[in-house]
């Protein structure tokens, strides 16, 4: 179980102290979550796609 505690100030939450490894996956959680939907934005916007064989034949891969 990961320890937190929480700091209130006039009984009102306003701050917590979590775990490090705790801090870092919710980081790369939100950093996932930025992620997709950038790349769901660029499909939206994007009309022409080329896929994967083309690709590699037109960079000569």
């Amino acid at each position: 179980m990961i320890k937190t505690q929480i700091i209130r100030a006039d009984s009102k939450p306003v701050a917590v102290i979590l775990d490090y490894e705790e801090y870092r996956r919710l980081k790369e959680i939100e950093q996932d979550k930025a992620d997709y939907y950038s790349a769901s934005a660029v499909k939206a916007t994007n009309k022409k796609w080329t896929n994967h064989a083309e690709l590699k034949k037109q960079l000569g891969i």
